[in-house]
């Protein structure tokens, strides 16, 4: 029970500073217009800025960003480096998605297993 206790007194994560979706749909609304219509302003498709709201798509953020005149890493500090690269999210964490599980000996056609 203690150590239960001593465990919900423990110190929250730091909170993201990342700007609300809403507040990113407020700020291109004030500028007289929209997601869609800036998606469709850069010729792609309809919907394609709003999925940056969601999950990092640097090309997009830097779009979204520049018609705010800001950064993206200003509106996502999460999803960038202090040096303003974005992160990748695979590589961050350690672990692909795509692990090669397998190493091709380039002298042979055997296939061996990693240790």
């Amino acid at each position: 029970m203690y150590k239960l206790m001593s465990s919900l007194n423990m110190p929250k994560k730091p909170a993201s500073k990342d700007w609300h979706r809403a507040d990113i749909i407020a700020a291109v609304r004030k500028t007289g217009t929209n997601l869609n219509q800036l998606s469709l302003k850069h010729g792609l498709g309809i919907g394609v800025l709003r999925n940056c709201l969601n999950h990092p798509y640097p090309k997009y953020e830097r779009l979204i960003a520049e018609h705010l005149h800001t950064t993206p890493q200003i509106i996502w500090p999460s999803r960038y480096h202090t040096d303003g690269t974005p992160r990748s999210g695979r590589g961050e964490r350690g672990l692909g998605r795509y692990k090669r599980k397998y190493k091709i000996n380039p002298t042979s056609a055997n296939v061996n297993v990693n240790q």
